[in-house]
């Protein structure tokens, strides 16, 4: 029997997050057909074997599948994806034993160029590695292998080092449902299109279930109210019946988060009120519909073939914020976020100008946003970027920190809203670094250094322009850090050693004794469990 190793180095493509705590599906499609074609199959991370790549290299013996590509340029948290130069260092330690590699994912399919990997998958990268065990292409047509790989690879999640916190993306179809794409985007380079069966996603579900997977993502696709999409319309049916089928064969699910969807679908079709009002209904608090507008400047859009205006994206935001904005557990059901890049042909110094009076119209209507993505475009695929004035992109992004941001995560997280499994991920200094599952979940900073991978509930204390702090609960009195009593608003060093220094402190009254009257006392009342 032969073993294969799958060498997770991560995915981030405009269609798929798979860099953790998020896994991507392909991941598990490669792994059930390994299985499907009796291989022994081991999983691991580049995360898990960067600090011991010779010695990892070494032990490897038969087939090595590396999946790595980041088309979309990202900051990440929970992981660092493998480099070209981490790339080209693995295949010529492979090479050397003689060790039969095969390199998967977005990197394989663009075509780029690897120093010593010397066999590539095409995008069926499942079925390459199948028929490279096998020696013969499987029976079945391609979806309904896939239905049966993405079943028996669901097992693949109790090898990820994040797991249980981990979070499943789920592919609805592949490609971009546009004739033709966005000039800077990866998606419109596949050839390979299809869209998956409601009953295959739903056991694909149900398997990831049953092996302890109870966050989900529909994540795996460019345009997720399109999914089910003929000639006459939207696929109201296949949307709702997807999200109620995922709500009974996984009934505790803990997060079931959206991605992509194109405004413009929101905006020309009436039907889609009644699709996001099922998604509504059906997932869980703080999901996000990603809007690509890119840029609000006409001749960007233009020379770019963007597919939306600025017109038809803000209807969108008013829909979405209409439907979307109802709080559960103090926290919104679903907003939508919006990407802007920069570095695309025809940008001027005049398109900074035009997306800041964009932003500033959102706010001043009082729509909300989950976040605002500001980012540079790569060089993808003969794609040739504009060049950026460093010191205009830094001020504009610092005048959407001040303007936006910031007041914006002030309205989505009131002083003392409750998060609750916030996951900690980083020691940055004096502060912990944590965020919930989902997606785009807010940046946490917790005063005090902490046992990572934990799960807390925290209470909102703070806020910054792309993060928040927030305190560990309960949060008793008398227990508390100096670093956790600085971190109230407005309370300050000296008072925090005051309350510090006079403990215990024995109920409202004693606290009015040890401080000023300009101290915050109302708030920290409201924000402490106890003494």
């Amino acid at each position: 029997m032969r073993k294969v190793t799958i060498l997770d180095g991560y995915v981030d493509e405009p269609s798929c997050l798979g860099v953790p705590p998020y896994i991507a599906p392909q991941i598990r499609y490669i792994y059930g057909a390994c299985k499907e074609a009796k291989a022994t199959v081991e999983y691991y991370t580049i995360d898990q074997v960067r600090p011991k790549l010779e010695h990892w290299v070494r032990e490897q013996e038969g087939m090595v599948v590396i999946f790595c590509g980041t088309p979309v340029p990202g900051r990440y948290l929970g992981g660092r994806p493998l480099s070209i130069a981490e790339l080209g260092k693995l295949g010529e330690l492979l090479a050397k034993q003689n060790t039969l590699t095969f390199l998967a994912g977005p990197l394989a399919e663009l075509g780029m160029p690897v120093p010593n990997i010397s066999h590539r998958t095409g995008e069926a990268a499942a079925q390459d590695i199948y028929e490279a065990l096998q020696g013969t292409t499987p029976d079945s047509p391609y979806l309904e292998s896939l239905a049966r790989w993405a079943v028996l690879g669901a097992e693949v999640v109790h090898q990820h080092p994040s797991f249980p916190y981990l979070v499943c993306e789920l592919e609805t179809y592949r490609g971009c449902p546009r004739d033709k794409g966005c000039s800077f985007c990866s998606e419109r380079l596949k050839k390979l299109r299809y869209m998956r069966p409601v009953e295959h996603i739903l056991r694909e579900v149900e398997a990831l279930y049953r092996f302890g997977a109870r966050y989900f993502r529909l994540g795996c696709q460019t345009d997720l109210l399109s999914y089910g999409s003929r000639g006459d319309g939207l696929g109201v049916q296949s949307i709702v019946g997807l999200y109620e089928g995922i709500r009974t064969v996984a009934p505790d699910l803990k997060m079931l988060h959206m991605d992509n969807v194109n405004p413009t679908t929101i905006a020309v079709h009436p039907e889609a009120r009644e699709i996001l009002k099922a998604i509504v209904k059906h997932n869980t608090p703080q999901d996000v519909a990603s809007f690509g507008l890119e840029s609000t400047d006409p001749k960007v859009l233009a020379e770019n073939n963007i597919g939306t205006s600025p017109e038809l994206t803000f209807r969108a935001i008013e829909i979405v914020n209409e439907i979307g904005a109802i709080r559960e557990k103090g926290l919104c059901k679903l907003l939508p976020g919006l990407n802007l890049l920069h570095g695309l042909k025809g940008e001027t110094k005049a398109t900074y100008a035009l997306n800041l009076e964009y932003l500033r119209r959102i706010r001043d209507q009082g729509l909300l946003l989950r976040r605002i993505n500001v980012r540079q475009v790569r060089p993808i695929a003969g794609y040739t970027p504009a060049k950026v004035n460093k010191y205009h992109f830094e001020q504009y992004k610092q005048t959407i920190n001040e303007e936006i941001n910031k007041p914006l995560l002030q309205q989505l997280y009131p002083t003392g809203t409750r998060l609750e499994e916030v996951i900690l991920e980083a020691v940055e200094g004096s502060l912990t670094f944590g965020r919930q599952l989902g997606s785009y979940p807010i940046r946490v900073g917790i005063p005090g250094q902490h046992p990572l991978g934990i799960p807390v509930t925290v209470k909102i204390v703070d806020h910054g322009y792309r993060s928040i702090t927030g305190i560990k609960t309960p949060f008793l009195l008398n227990q508390a850090s100096i670093a956790e009593l600085e971190s109230i608003p407005g309370l300050g060093k000296k008072r925090a050693q005051r309350i510090f220094l006079n403990r215990p402190i024995r109920g409202p009254e004693h606290l009015a004794e040890i401080l000023d009257a300009q101290a915050p006392i109302d708030l920290l009342l409201s924000l402490i469990d106890g003494y």
